[in-house]
């Protein structure tokens, strides 16, 4: 489970505590597309670049438009 899905999940017995979160947020600044893989996501090796990213997973289909919407939300974006 990732972040967000921990975030935006926290009666799961499983909340973050502030060390983890910002180990996890750490994961991801240093390497965005392996954090994703490891959560389950297939993303092209040496694809770095977020918005690559985010483009590359609403084109492919492993995430909607209303998920993303509602992590930039959790972004306050």
């Amino acid at each position: 489970m990732g972040l967000f899905d921990r975030l935006s999940q926290p009666a799961q017995g499983q909340q973050m505590t502030p060390d983890m979160m910002r180990q996890e947020i750490g994961s991801i600044k240093a390497n965005p597309g392996q954090y994703l893989s490891r959560q389950g996501f297939n993303i092209p090796d040496g694809m770095t670049d977020p918005r690559q990213i985010t483009q590359h997973l609403l084109q492919t289909g492993q995430v909607g438009g209303g998920r993303l919407q509602q992590v930039m939300r959790m972004l306050g974006r």
